[in-house]
């Protein structure tokens, strides 16, 4: 399919695939898609002035509450969502339904200054012009399928890690998720069951960094859909279940000129074959790895996977081919690049990268080494090891996230003090409303007790 990349590609597809309804769509600070559906007649006009939204959503809750003192009140007045052509895909899941992903812009069609999606766009110009090249990266999601069982949900099968079996029993599922995301233009490498029953993931191919953010909205919002379609319930919350291994996110990132990679160095001295670059965006990348745990793991049930001896990074340190960090450098025999492992898939894609870009870039500007590599795991080492090797705990809970990200003055000039400020205070509320809620568990527990 010839890709559509303008306004009139837009139109020519809609009457070619006989589409009537098209979605736009945008993610708020707490990661939820908000979007509207425009019928084909009108979309045309969409695309030339945007279509009219309060700027208040933005300063809602998960829980689809208002933040007390919000930048965004009654009289904050709109902005206007502007769909990017080059976004533009037919929903195979949905009748003559297709999609495209909005920048948000003022009244005057300049960028709003609360949009995630364009501080990314601006930041990656940054980073080509710094060091360059151009950033791509490939966003990994664990995720479990559920089904409901006497009034509960539990795994939708009970495979074992790596299996044959979990690729059998959801072979469905699988097939349907990976030949609907070809349909959409987005290339699968492979995909396996893993750790946890009914638990899987399917590995996206790298892709510019823009590119690959836009891909993982498009992963999390199809593996719901199709999930919810086939009477499962599909969910990339961290820790869904006490007993069971949690969903993780990983970035990979890597920078490419049009002759190499960018962080790829033979003759480094540590082994690793990366380049000061390479080290320099890890070291950003850790010197801010308090804040950016607020932005990549954003919920209360982040902060009950990412705990030592999980596979889930506890500690800010990087290592070659090690779990148990914050910044794991894959083995040489691939190509150089690292992931990111503190993130989750309750995260808004656009902040993170957007984030991870600034920190990387803030390394860069100051040369910052990340120190030497972590062989052993993290999750063995006492208090007394970890302040000898300069090692830090990644934060324990959202409160405490929240509390680094708010000193972060370099993220939140990068990122945008709007944003920065109305993010912190979604996700406050949040803690609040979680924090003071009883549940029944608790309040049986305390009531037998007590």
């Amino acid at each position: 399919m010839e890709k559509v990349t303008t306004k009139e590609d837009v139109l020519k597809r809609i009457e070619e695939e006989g589409i009537d309804y098209i979605r736009i769509e945008f993610l708020d600070y707490a990661g939820v898609t908000r979007a509207r559906t425009i019928r084909k007649e009108f979309i045309a006009g969409a695309m030339e002035s945007g279509v009219n939204f309060s700027a208040a959503i933005m300063d809602f809750t998960m829980f689809d509450t208002y933040v007390p003192n919000p930048l965004y009140g009654t009289d904050s007045g709109d902005f206007f969502a502007m769909p990017d052509p080059e976004t533009f895909v037919v929903l195979p899941h949905r009748r003559k339904t297709a999609r495209m992903y909005c920048d948000l812009v003022d009244e005057n069609g300049n960028p709003w200054a609360g949009c995630p999606r364009s501080i990314l766009k601006k930041l990656l110009k940054e980073a080509e012009d710094i060091m360059g090249g151009k950033l791509f990266m490939v966003y990994e999601q664990e995720a479990y399928l559920l089904k409901e069982e006497n009034g509960n949900l539990v795994p939708a099968d009970n495979s074992a890690c790596f299996s044959s079996d979990g690729l059998d029993e959801q072979e469905e599922f699988v097939q349907k998720f990976i030949e609907s995301m070809a349909e959409m233009g987005l290339e699968t490498e492979q995909m396996s069951s893993e750790f946890g029953p009914g638990q899987v993931e399917i590995n996206l191919k790298y892709d510019q960094c823009l590119k690959a953010t836009d891909d993982q909205v498009t992963f999390r919002q199809l593996f719901k859909h199709l999930a919810r379609d086939m009477g499962m319930v599909g969910t990339l919350a961290p820790k869904p279940f006490d007993n069971l291994p949690g969903s993780g996110l990983h970035i990979h990132i890597s920078m490419f000129d049009e002759k190499q990679n960018l962080f790829k160095d033979l003759n480094d001295s540590r082994g690793l074959d990366l380049s000061d670059k390479a080290y320099h965006f890890i070291g950003g990348i850790l010197h801010h790895g308090k804040a950016l745990s607020a932005i990549g793991a954003p919920t209360m049930n982040s902060y009950k996977r990412m705990i030592p001896g999980s596979w889930a990074p506890a500690h800010i340190c990087y290592g070659a081919g090690n779990r148990s960090v914050l910044v794991r450098v894959l083995e040489p025999r691939r190509e150089r690049r690292f992931e990111y492992r503190g993130a989750d898939g309750t995260c808004n894609p656009y902040l993170l990268s957007a984030a991870l870009v600034a920190a990387g870039l803030h390394g860069v500007r100051q040369r910052m080494d990340p120190g030497v590599p972590l062989e052993q795991d993290a999750g063995t080492l006492s208090n007394q090891e970890l302040e000898a090797l300069g090692i830090e705990w990644v934060p324990r809970n959202l409160k405490e996230a929240l509390e680094h990200l708010s000193k972060d003055t370099i993220l939140a000039e990068s990122i945008g003090r709007d944003i920065w400020q109305e993010f912190i205070k979604v996700k406050n509320e949040e803690w609040n409303q979680h924090h003071n809620r009883v549940d029944e568990w608790e309040r049986k527990l305390y009531a037998k007790i007590y």
